[in-house]
């Protein structure tokens, strides 16, 4: 069993307990322009505002979104949809995800959670204290601050693209030397394909862990099991706004907000549903 699969049996699991809310839409991101790269992210959104990012910037996800009838998908019951999670394409895996996520926020909602907001999930592994840290996945807003911190850093990438970086920080593929790291943030992209519990074997037991991002968006009761401490990701405060901003290929953060979940402040989601 991965997280992903785990993922998928809870949510599942609950959805069956419950009456979910139908699938209302998908929102593609952006296509690329002759002036732009295209970006990466869609979204899905139930009929009771509960939305959920997926990532589509895997393999040919970006053209096939981008040539697909979203009725297609919004014409499945949601936990059919979300079954695609664990199948073999990769349009319907992003976007059984993106469902996974918009359920889970529904879940969390209904229970009564409340999504911190205020805290930094990145603040909260003190990079600033940090010896080495690892990082899975090209965190450019981070790297390009990352001359203000005294630690090493270590970044793994597959995409070939990230690997002639220079800077004060070392590009790799080999996730084994997370072995070395006393701090470790990983991406989110971990989960759609299905290497989180890859990297997780890598990573010093004592190490503090973070997964960010906003395909995060998940219930995080699988991934604190496997010991990560932090998750941090992004939830849809304005559906609207969010929608004209994909359109448009605009940053997000009129229509969003980052939240954060930590692991000893973290109750678990079927406590919280016994007790709503």
């Amino acid at each position: 069993m991965t997280v992903l699969s785990d993922l998928v049996d809870l949510v599942l699991t609950l959805g069956e307990e419950k009456e979910l809310p139908a699938v209302r839409g998908l929102y593609k991101p952006r296509p690329a322009t002759p002036t732009g790269q295209p970006k990466k992210f869609g979204v899905i959104a139930l009929d009771d505002g509960s939305c959920g990012f997926f990532f589509a910037g895997l393999d040919d996800t970006l053209s096939h979104l981008d040539a697909c009838d979203p009725k297609q998908f919004t014409e499945m019951s949601t936990l059919e949809l979300v079954k695609h999670c664990l199948g073999e394409d990769p349009l319907l895996t992003a976007v059984g995800l993106g469902a996974l996520n918009a359920v889970s926020q529904h879940l969390l909602r209904t229970a009564g959670f409340s999504l911190d907001r205020a805290t930094d999930p990145v603040g909260q592994l003190d990079l600033a204290g940090a010896r080495h840290v690892g990082m899975v996945g090209f965190f450019a807003p981070l790297i390009r601050e990352w001359e203000n911190y005294p630690g090493t850093l270590t970044v793994i990438e597959k995409d070939p693209k990230f690997l002639e970086r220079s800077g004060p920080f070392e590009v790799i593929e080999q996730t084994d030397r997370l072995r070395d790291c006393d701090r470790v943030l990983i991406t989110g992209s971990t989960l759609i394909n299905d290497t989180l519990d890859d990297v997780l074997s890598h990573c010093d037991p004592k190490a503090q862990v973070a997964l960010v991002g906003p395909s995060a968006s998940c219930l995080p009761d699988p991934i604190f099991d496997r010991g990560v401490d932090v998750v941090g990701s992004t939830m849809v405060c304005d559906l609207p706004r969010l929608e004209a901003l994909l359109e448009a290929g605009q940053p997000w953060a009129e229509g969003t907000a980052k939240y954060c979940i930590t692991r000893d402040q973290y109750p678990g989601i079927r406590q919280m549903i016994r007790g709503a």
